[in-house]
């Protein structure tokens, strides 16, 4: 892999996706058995400790060192919200917790026992199933409630609030937008990749459908927009590991190229499968709606483009801010 990331960063990685290559077939959507053998599997390898604090019984990583495992979740379509987890709900209660939320959920979130999700504004707690508290933004202040309390439209009836509201509210957006992106950008590699195999295996007028160039620019188009974005999602991490005040931006940059490339991948992969995968029999439909869940999620890509528009016709700028 690029030299962006430490040979013991790579591993986690690769042990991740190991994990979550051995929970599915592939084609059926997961049931309640799916959910509990991914919530069995992952706290028997640890991985919902990874980003919380050594001091409450986790590992302690930071985002940088999580970034690529999120990537893998998303290539691998893992029915329970893991990426969240680690990427939003663990540190959003070790940084902003009280005593008391602290000390309820971190343990029980490095145990396993406990995964987290997060209510998105626009598209509600998604399709990941198995949390069992969830980060909701609700007037002007990020809470955190037990899954089974959010009443129809995600207002928390129970809960409690975190600390620091502006700051905490506006982390909860960079967090679950870089987190969507870096999920988007493993559900499009997933998609390069069964489209790949329908070119080359698929035959028409006696030849495979990949040496045509019509579907070889759509692959080359797929490609290219798969390895353009995930850098992004990389740099967003690392801004959120350094506490970068640029971080927002990064994580609106990383949503915006990860969703271009997802919708891309999305179309192109329906195109070069044609109708066949759409249907349930054929493992390519739980990507597609998966990836066109995630386009949305947490900001499409208009919606982070108008922001960064904004951010550079108010006089900031983005070249200073990303290569100071």
């Amino acid at each position: 892999m690029i030299d962006a990331f430490s040979d013991e960063q790579t591993e986690f990685a690769r042990l991740a996706a190991k994990a979550f290559g051995s929970l599915a077939d592939g084609v059926a959507a997961p049931g309640d058995a799916e959910v509990a053998a991914a919530r069995a599997t992952f706290a028997g390898i640890g991985l919902p400790l990874l980003a919380v604090p050594e001091e409450s019984g986790g590992a302690g990583m930071t985002e940088t060192d999580v970034v690529l495992i999120v990537e893998e979740a998303g290539y691998a379509d893992v029915p329970v919200p893991i990426a969240e987890t680690v990427g939003v709900v663990a540190p959003m209660v070790a940084r902003y917790g009280t005593a008391e939320q602290r000390e309820r959920w971190l343990p029980a979130l490095a145990a396993g026992d406990s995964l987290g999700a997060t209510m998105c504004p626009s598209g509600g707690i998604g399709t990941r199933r198995g949390a069992d508290l969830v980060l909701v933004e609700h007037a002007g202040r990020v809470c955190v409630t037990e899954a089974g309390a959010l009443a129809a439209g995600g207002v928390a009836w129970t809960g409690s609030a975190l600390g620091e509201p502006e700051t905490s509210v506006e982390e909860l957006r960079t967090r679950g937008a870089w987190v969507t992106a870096a999920l988007l950008n493993g559900v499009a590699r997933r998609l390069l990749e069964l489209s790949v195999e329908q070119a080359r295996t698929r035959e028409q007028f006696g030849a495979p459908i990949g040496s045509f160039q019509a579907v070889k620019h759509m692959l080359a188009d797929m490609a290219a927009g798969v390895e353009s974005a995930r850098p992004t999602a990389w740099s967003a991490a690392r801004a959120l590991a350094a506490d970068d005040p640029g971080s927002g931006l990064a994580a609106a940059v990383a949503k915006a190229v990860a969703s271009r490339a997802g919708a891309l991948a999305n179309d192109h992969a329906l195109q070069i499968h044609g109708g066949m995968g759409f249907t349930r029999e054929h493992p390519l439909h739980r990507w597609l709606l998966y990836g066109h869940e995630l386009q949305s999620r947490w900001g499409s890509a208009a919606t982070h483009q108008a922001a960064l528009g904004g951010f550079a016709t108010a006089g900031g700028s983005l070249i200073e801010t990303f290569i100071p």
